[in-house]
C-alpha cells in the first residue's frame, strides 16, 4: 500500500507542477484581457513573451524554495502565506526582468492584477490538491520508541503538527522493545528517537523492515555524518567515507565574497530604517542603542556581536545570564517588535562585513551558554568549524522555542550539507520568517503530554514502559 502511495504522491508532484506553472501565466493572460479587453495591443504583449522563461524558473524556484510543492502535514494558513510570499517576489524579479531586458511597455498594473487572479487559483489549487494528498495518505498510525522525556517531546509535536495524518498509537521505552515487538504488525510507522543503545535501535530497525514498516529516525552525530556519505571501494572491499564536516577553501572564499557584498549592499538600503529604529529606542527607553555582548563563532574565537537595544538597560545585573522567555518583563515595547520582526539583528550587517560572521549559519551563543552546551552535548563543537550567521537553517526550520539539541541537528546538517544553493534559500526563506511571530518569541512552557492528550479526548494506558493511546 505505501508503494502505492509513493508513487501517487510523485505522479501528483509533476501534475501540480505543471498546473501551477499553467495557472501563473493564465493569471498573466486574463490580466492582460481585464486591462486591454480582448485585444491587447502587441506592445505591450511581447515584454510578456519574452519574459515568459524568466517568469517559469521564478515560479519553479520560489515555489520550491517556500516548500509549496512538499505541502503535506502543512498548515493551509502557511501555505497561503508562503504562496503570498511567492507571488509577490515573482511580481519584484519579473518587474525588475523589465528594465534588464528595457521591455518598459510592460503595463505595471498587470503585476498587480495577475498577483490577485494568481493568489485566487492557486489558492483554491492547493486546498483542493491537500485535501486529495490527505485523503489518499490516509491516517496512518504510528509506535514512538524513546526515552520518556524525548518521547514525549517528539509526541506532543507530531499530535499538534500531524493531526490527521498520524495518530500515535503506542510510546514505548527502548528496553521494553524485545517483549513488544507483536505491536509493530499493528501500526503503519515506526519513529526511532535519538539516545537509543545501537544495538536497540538495529533491532528495531530490522523488525520493522521485516514487516515493510516506514521508519522515521530522529538522527545523532552519526547519523548526521552519513548523510553525505560516499561509497568506495577497495579491491572487492565495499566502504562508507565520511567527510569532516567543514567547508572546504573554495565554499569560504565565495561564501566571503558574497557576504561582503550583500553586507554593503544591506547597511546602504537599510540606513534610513536603522536611523528611524536608533530614535525609537533613545525616545523610549533609557540606554545605548547599540548592545554588544560578546559571542562565539568559527574556532570558538570570540568577538562582539551588534544588535539594536530590546531590553531595559543592565537586564541581566540581578539574574545573570538568562535566556529570553515568552512576555519576559525586561523587553521593552519597542524591542517587543523588534524581536517580531528580526529588524534587531540589522546591526550584525557590520560584523558580517568586519568578517566576525556570515549570513548563514549557527547563531552565536555566549560563551556561558557554549560551555554549558558542549558539557551536555559532546557534537556541539562542531557547530564552530563554520563562522556563525545572522540567519541559519535551525532558524528557518525552527522556532526560537526550539530546544538546543534540535538546533544543534539542524546546524549540523547545514554543514554537512553546504552549497551556495542552501544559502540563498535560507536566505529566502528568513523572510518568510521575519513575519511569523511564533519563530521569534521566547522560550515557552507548553502543556505536558498527559494534558495535551487529555484536551484531545485521548484514552491513556500505561503498562510498564509500554503506552497505548486511544482515541
Amino acid at each position: 500500500m505505501r508503494i502505492h502511495i509513493n508513487k501517487f504522491f510523485k505522479l501528483s508532484k509533476f501534475f501540480v507542477f505543471i498546473v501551477d506553472l499553467l495557472l501563473v501565466h493564465i493569471g498573466f493572460i486574463i490580466a492582460y484581457i481585464l486591462r486591454f479587453s480582448l485585444n491587447p495591443p502587441m506592445i505591450n504583449l511581447i515584454p510578456y513573451y519574452e519574459l515568459i522563461p524568466v517568469i517559469t524558473l521564478s515560479t519553479i524556484l520560489l515555489f520550491n524554495i517556500y516548500g509549496l510543492y512538499t505541502i503535506s502535514r502543512k498548515a493551509y494558513s502557511d501555505i497561503l502565506f508562503s504562496l503570498i510570499i511567492s507571488l509577490i517576489l515573482l511580481q519584484i524579479i519579473t518587474t525588475a526582468s523589465t528594465f534588464f531586458i528595457r521591455q518598459f511597455a510592460f503595463p505595471r498594473s498587470i503585476f498587480f492584477i495577475a498577483f490577485f487572479i494568481q493568489l485566487i487559483s492557486l489558492s483554491i489549487w492547493r486546498y483542493f490538491v491537500q485535501n486529495i494528498r490527505k485523503y489518499v495518505h490516509g491516517e496512518k498510525n504510528i509506535m514512538i520508541i524513546g526515552d520518556d522525556v524525548t518521547a514525549e517531546k517528539l509526541a506532543k509535536k507530531l499530535i499538534i503538527s500531524s493531526k490527521g495524518w498520524y495518530d500515535i498509537r503506542y510510546i514505548l521505552e527502548p528496553e521494553k522493545f524485545l517483549s513488544n515487538k507483536g505491536y509493530v504488525k499493528e501500526i503503519d510507522a515506526v519513529y526511532i528517537c535519538n539516545k537509543i543503545d545501537e544495538g536497540i535501535k538495529s533491532v528495531i530497525i530490522s523488525e520493522a523492515i521485516k514487516f515493510k514498516k516506514h521508519i522515521f529516525i530522529v538522527p545523532d552525530f552519526k547519523d548526521i555524518l552519513l548523510t553525505k556519505s560516499q561509497f568506495i571501494q577497495f579491491d572487492d572491499v565495499p566502504t562508507i567515507s565520511i567527510d569532516y564536516p567543514m567547508l572546504t577553501t573554495e565554499q569560504k572564499i565565495i561564501k566571503r565574497i558574497g557576504d561582503v557584498f550583500l553586507s554593503l549592499f544591506g547597511l546602504i538600503i537599510s540606513s534610513p530604517i536603522m536611523l528611524i529604529i536608533s530614535i525609537l529606542i533613545k525616545l523610549t527607553s533609557p540606554g545605548p542603542v547599540i548592545y554588544s555582548q560578546t559571542r562565539i563563532t568559527e574556532n570558538e574565537r570570540e568577538f562582539k556581536v551588534y544588535k539594536f537595544r530590546t531590553m531595559v538597560k543592565d537586564a541581566e545585573k540581578m539574574t545573570g545570564p538568562v535566556l529570553a522567555t515568552d512576555n519576559d518583563p525586561r523587553i521593552t515595547k519597542i524591542g517587543k517588535i523588534l524581536r517580531a520582526t528580526r529588524l534587531d539583528e540589522l546591526p550584525q550587517l557590520l560584523n558580517v562585513l568586519k568578517g566576525d560572521m556570515s549570513f548563514v549559519g549557527p547563531r552565536p551563543e555566549r560563551p556561558y551558554f557554549v560551555r554549558q552546551f558542549e558539557e551536555q552535548y559532546p557534537s556541539y563543537r562542531y557547530r564552530h568549524n563554520v563562522k556563525a550567521g545572522i540567519t541559519g537553517l535551525a532558524q528557518v526550520l525552527g522556532k526560537y522555542t526550539t530546544d538546543a539539541d534540535d538546533k544543534l541537528r539542524l546546524d549540523l546538517i547545514y554543514i554537512m550539507n553546504y552549497s551556495v544553493w542552501l544559502d540563498i534559500k535560507i536566505l529566502l526563506l528568513t523572510l518568510k520568517i521575519a513575519l511569523t511571530k511564533e519563530a521569534s518569541s521566547g522560550v515557552k512552557n507548553d502543556m505536558t503530554l498527559e494534558e495535551l492528550l487529555k484536551s484531545m479526548d485521548y484514552n491513556v494506558y500505561n503498562e510498564f514502559g509500554v503506552t497505548k493511546l486511544e482515541k
